[in-house]
């Protein structure tokens, strides 16, 4: 390399920058050589003049910043330099990615160009509070794109300082974080609310309700918490599938926000359940808020190319009469939510001390109830049911009764219930069964034929799927043929999974007993499904016979469940005949059976015996 230096300076007169290296003890160090040619005679011998300078500190130097340089163009984050009076002197390729802005449209201005306008004066306060006193600041920026689109920035905007301490410029190195924003936002749903509804889920209904609770201590007023249930909401999901059953989900929260105010909170913590929490409001609000959302609920519901009308139970509980946190309330707004739907549904109820008596009641009654089998309190009695043109007997039916040795006789409206929600049903049926077909069997022996022994069944057992083998092993056990055994079912049963109840009324028609629908009118079942029902009897309810000869509109309603059975070849029986105009008018309405007090109260086997051999002595 100093050779060539020469040469150069030999035919130029100068030679500059030329480097080379050398390998010193310390290591290799960078050396920058310039030669000059001394002008001498001609006949003198050439002289040159060589200066050479160690450079391998700026040689280190211009390596880092070669590769500061690759680092800062290559990185994937938006970097950019403003001076110290704040516009942009420098950007890096990923800025203009991230932006849209090339690097001349942005040189010279400030940063704030990409401000979406939505950051709170506090925010550039505490920036400029951080870079003036020298120190980095760390935060999120909602910036808009050169497009218009918005999006979320990290950044870390840091001083930079001269030999003397002085800030001359700031770097900003800002990553695009919208994405993970987003995502978080989806977790933080996912954790908070309903993903159906969108509706707050229990662990944010918990925190509302917290607040909400607060709000109304500090102010000395009450809060009403409601629970509202769908009424036969499973129809729907059985009868037209989950995602119309979904839909309607969908719509009825959306008709509970409408109703509320802002401070209120609608939650759905699952199913077809709804909690409200009403701060600052009393019995007579809570009263008017329960009408508004029953109304919109009721309210026809257009989904797709279905029109469905749905009603609704609420339960209402209030602060601080009912409790004073968010469990005693809940418990308190369920049970009367259940009040609700035992009295009819489609309505509210207020929890009350009464309430508390009757859950504990319940529980008495549920507790009591596993024992009564075993113990021999329980006893069947049977109610004639009588032809009305002959007033002979052609069917008894089984009603349970309990007598307990604390307790007394319990009213089966009490402890049937009571059974069905504790799952004890199962067993209490199966025994009801099997001592009605014994009872049955005793009868035959002693020559009675002729006639039905029916017994009802619960929606619990109907549901159970071991219902047509346990029928099918209880009469191969007892001896008796199916024909005499007659088993009730309500017309509530019969609407619950139409396609799944048809199925299990065929396999029980296959064995050869008796079936009839009981409470007949009460529900909503239609002519087209009836005729797909392989039963044999319609009962008409004793709501309807209770009124004839006194409402014209009654007569009309059993004329015309008559007038169905006919149609469709199957018996009509009437429950509730209490007086002789109630059966003179079911005869010249064309009513097959007649069964009630004014026949026979239910009695216990033995007393029926009479009765079967006499049947001139059932009219009492």
């Amino acid at each position: 390399m100093a050779q060539k230096a020469i040469d150069t300076a030999a035919e130029h007169g100068v030679a500059r920058d030329f480097q080379y290296t050398l390998d010193l003890p310390d290591g290799k160090h960078w050396f920058e050589l310039s030669v000059a040619r001394k002008v001498m005679d001609e006949e003198s011998q050439a002289h040159f003049v060589v200066l050479s300078r160690d450079i391998t500190q700026r040689v280190q130097t211009l390596d880092t910043l070669r590769k500061l340089r690759h680092a800062v163009e290559q990185a994937p984050n938006s970097i950019f330099i403003a001076g110290a009076e704040g516009n942009i002197e420098y950007v890096n390729p990923a800025f203009s990615v991230t932006t849209g802005y090339s690097a001349s449209e942005v040189m010279g201005r400030n940063p704030r160009l990409l401000s979406a306008g939505s950051a709170p004066p506090s925010l550039y306060a505490d920036l400029w509070a951080h870079l003036t006193s020298g120190r980095a600041w760390r935060g999120e920026f909602l910036n808009r794109r050169k497009d218009g689109r918005e999006y979320y920035e990290s950044a870390i905007i840091s001083p930079l300082h001269d030999e003397q301490g002085r800030i001359t410029h700031y770097l900003a190195v800002q990553e695009d974080v919208t994405e993970r924003k987003r995502d978080e936002e989806r977790i933080r749903n996912l954790v908070n609310f309903d993903a159906l509804t969108g509706l707050p889920n229990r662990t944010m209904f918990a925190s509302r309700f917290s607040q909400a609770l607060a709000l109304t201590q500090r102010s000395g007023q009450h809060l009403a918490l409601l629970y509202l249930d769908l009424d036969h909401f499973k129809n729907v999901n059985d009868s037209l599938g989950h995602q119309v059953g979904d839909e309607l989900l969908v719509e009825i929260a959306r008709r509970l926000q409408l109703v509320v105010r802002d401070e209120d909170t609608v939650s759905r913590p699952g199913g077809d359940e709804f909690i409200i929490v009403l701060p600052l409001a009393d019995a007579q609000h809570a009263a008017h808020v329960a009408e508004s959302l029953q109304s919109e609920v009721r309210r026809v519901c257009r989904l797709g190319h279905h029109e469905l009308v749905v009603t609704s139970s609420i339960g209402i509980a209030l602060y601080p009469e009912d409790g004073h946190e968010f469990e005693t309330l809940a418990q308190c707004a369920d049970a009367a939510m259940f009040r609700a739907k035992e009295t009819g549904r489609d309505s509210y109820r207020f929890f009350s001390t009464d309430m508390q008596a009757h859950s504990l009641r319940v529980l008495q009654i549920e507790n009591a109830l596993r024992s009564a089998v075993v113990q021999d309190q329980l006893a069947l009695h049977y109610q004639p049911q009588i032809r009305l043109r002959d007033r002979r007997l052609v069917g008894v039916e089984a009603l349970l009764r309990w007598n307990h040795p604390d307790l007394g006789a319990v009213s089966p409206a009490e402890f049937i219930p009571v059974a069905e929600s504790s799952g004890q049903i199962l067993g209490i049926g199966e025994w009801v069964l099997r001592t009605a077909l014994d009872q049955a069997r005793k009868w035959r022996a002693a020559g009675h034929t002729g006639f039905t022994v029916a017994v009802n069944l619960s929606m619990v057992q109907f549901r159970h799927p071991g219902l047509v083998e346990m029928v099918r092993q209880a009469l191969a056990d007892s001896g008796v043929p199916p024909q005499m055994l007659e088993l009730e079912l309500t017309e509530s049963i019969a609407m619950d999974a139409p396609e799944k109840v048809i199925a299990i009324v065929q396999q029980l028609f296959d064995l050869g007993v008796q079936l009839s629908i009981d409470d007949f009118g009460t529900g909503y079942s239609s002519f087209s499904y009836i005729q797909r029902l392989r039963v044999h009897k319609l009962k008409i309810d004793q709501s309807f016979v209770r009124h004839l000869g006194e409402d014209p509109s009654a007569q009309h309603i059993v004329h015309a469940i008559i007038g169905l059975a006919q149609s469709l070849a199957l018996e009509a029986i009437a429950e509730g005949v209490e007086t002789a105009q109630q059966s003179a008018i079911l005869l010249s309405l064309g009513c097959d059976t007649g069964q009630g007090y004014y026949f026979s109260r239910p009695v216990p086997a033995a007393q029926l015996d009479g009765l079967l051999t006499e049947p001139s002595s059932i009219v009492v």
